[in-house]
C-alpha cells in the first residue's frame, strides 16, 4: 500500500514539476506570476517528492 501511495505522489510531483517549467521565451506558467505562488509552490512540490520517496523507502 504504501508502494502505491508512494508511486502516486511521486508522479504528482513530476507533474507539479512539469506544470512549473517555463516556455520557450522563459515566461513563467500563469498560475506562477503572483507573488504568492512563487512563495508556496516550491514547499508544494517538496511535500511531494519528499513524502513519496520516504512511503517509496518504507516500502522496501
Amino acid at each position: 500500500m504504501n508502494y502505491g501511495f508512494g508511486v502516486a505522489l511521486l508522479a504528482v510531483a513530476a507533474m507539479l514539476l512539469y506544470a512549473g517549467r517555463p516556455d520557450k521565451d522563459g515566461a513563467s506558467p500563469r498560475f506562477l506570476r503572483f507573488n504568492a505562488a512563487l512563495v508556496l509552490y516550491p514547499p508544494f512540490v517538496l511535500v511531494f517528492l519528499a513524502f513519496g520517496s520516504a512511503l517509496l523507502i518504507n516500502a522496501l
